[in-house]
């Protein structure tokens, strides 16, 4: 009939095969992505490229250390009398400190083959060397020849020679007020030179553009190291003798923090707070520091106010200058832990941690001890670890008992690694 509703068609239902099509696809593609997943944990890490140079003075040799692998993977010897070691800011070459007989010579090889790329001739035993931001100059500490000892240093032009003498850099600046100089680094805007002197308790402060010194810092305690970052606000300088590493600031060069190992107790004696070598992080966020006689390693965080103490918190003898405590704020480390030894069985005793470095990366921190050890600790074990617990190295090259390190630098081929100081 015409006015019959029609009956609705009716929907055809869907075959068993269908489903079960349906739910195997599912399941090979989870399986697919679970061992896609898998497969990606379990493959081994690429080597990041990162190496550690050592300057071995017992012999005259550069030692690179690959830390992944945990070996020493080359051994060459560069000059008689290996004194320092420095990287130009962009990390492509090495500036190599020696002495060479009567010559007075830094040795620049290429950061990525190891070979030699030049031989620049100084006035004077090279002893330190301070690298310009634009990597056309370089501040080198020059001692006497005869006594060795420093009284200043040179600035030379790495792209002029001498119209004197064409087979020479081209000096602009030449400097002979100091006395025994033992660190030297350049500012980030390229024209200030900070100098440490062994046997003057003061920062002294040159500038390139006046050819002169232009201020000093006093320490009131004879400074040991100089660690100038090229990241972060801050610059720093040890005092030995204080048990305390000054923070200061780049754009005032007035002291503004200090950090310590512990508190100290006035009444005894002898303490094991003193510090020593110096070391941070691409970030400039962490502050790392050996501490030979108590066979560890402090690290402390930039600013955190949960570390601060007040100066007068600071227990200080007023009669012992060598307690003396600037009146700022001071830090408490945020990490301290010993060094593991018994890496040799001749060894009856924890040796003294000494030069320092840490991975650009993040992933790595090396330590040098006293009896040729050579340790590389996981970062994050590092961080974690409780205080002056011994967390566990992921290597330890032995060097032997002979080798004398003069320097420790980090580098990563190609890229821009961790500050010098790298120790130092």
């Amino acid at each position: 009939m015409s006015g019959q509703r029609s009956r609705p068609r009716a929907v055809r239902g869907r075959q068993p095969g269908y489903y079960r099509l349906g739910s195997a696809v599912v399941f090979t593609v989870t399986v697919l992505c679970v061992g896609g997943v898998i497969g990606l944990l379990a493959r081994p890490k690429a080597d990041p490229g990162t190496r550690v140079w050592l300057l071995n003075h017992t012999p005259d040799q550069v030692v690179i250390i690959n830390p992944f692998d945990g070996v020493a993977e080359r051994a060459f010897q560069v000059a008689d009398g290996l004194r320092e070691l420095a990287f130009s800011r962009d990390y492509t070459r090495a500036y190599v400190a020696n002495v060479v007989d009567v010559s007075n010579r830094l040795t620049v090889l290429d950061a990525k083959t190891y070979l030699d790329d030049e031989i620049i001739e100084v006035d004077g035993v090279p002893q330190g060397i301070g690298v310009f931001p634009d990597n056309h100059k370089l501040a080198v500490i020059l001692g006497s020849k005869t006594d060795f000892m420093a009284g200043g240093f040179d600035v030379i032009d790495l792209q002029r020679r001498s119209e004197a003498d064409p087979k020479r850099k081209l000096r602009l600046y030449r400097e002979r007020g100091l006395r025994l100089t033992s660190k030297i680094a350049v500012s980030d805007d390229g024209d200030r030179i900070y100098c440490v002197d062994a046997k003057a308790p003061v920062l002294s402060v040159f500038s390139l553009s006046a050819r002169r010194k232009v201020g000093e810092v006093d320490l009131h305690g004879a400074p040991t190291e100089l660690l100038y970052p090229y990241a972060g606000s801050y610059y720093y300088v040890s005092v030995l003798a204080h048990q305390a590493i000054y923070q200061l600031d780049k754009r005032s060069d007035q002291v503004v923090g200090a950090f310590i190992y512990q508190l100290r107790d006035p009444t005894k004696t002898f303490s094991f707070g003193r510090l020593r070598y110096m070391a941070m992080d691409r970030e400039a966020k962490y502050l790392f520091a050996t501490n030979y006689e108590g066979r560890s390693v402090a690290v402390w965080e930039i600013g955190n106010p949960e570390y601060a103490l007040a100066w007068q918190q600071v227990p200080v003898d007023p009669r012992d200058e060598r307690s003396y405590r600037w009146p700022v704020t001071h830090y408490l480390p945020k990490v301290r832990f010993k060094l593991k030894g018994g890496y040799d069985p001749n060894i009856t005793f924890v040796p003294g941690g000494l030069q320092l470095g840490v991975d650009p990366r993040g992933e790595y921190l090396f330590v040098m001890d006293d009896e040729g050890g050579f340790y590389i600790y996981d970062l994050p074990d590092v961080m974690r670890a409780k205080d002056l617990s011994t967390p566990k190295p992921r290597h330890v090259v032995v060097l032997g008992h002979d080798i004398e390190v003069r320097d420790l630098q980090v580098s990563v081929p190609g890229q821009r690694a961790t500050t010098p100081g790298g120790g130092g």
